[in-house]
């Protein structure tokens, strides 16, 4: 995935690539981080828009640009 992105963000990214909405404690089950490492590859793929929350729920998804980032695409 590259392009400046760390190893738990890549993480995340995957786990995220196939769609749906998942909580943080999901993301870091599926993802297999510690806690910290899962909230701050969370905030740090929001902040680039990357994924995004839905509004008035704890539930992230990935956003077109994330998914590119995936596949490789910049």
């Amino acid at each position: 995935m590259g392009f400046g992105t760390s190893k738990a963000e890549t993480a995340v990214l995957s786990v995220l690539a196939p769609g749906g909405m998942l909580t943080a404690a999901q993301i870091q089950r599926d993802a297999q981080l510690t806690g910290w490492g899962a909230r701050r590859a969370i905030g740090q793929l929001e902040s680039r828009g990357l994924i995004v929350a839905a509004r008035y729920s704890a539930r992230w998804s990935i956003t077109p640009r994330g998914l590119a980032r995936t596949r490789g695409d910049r």
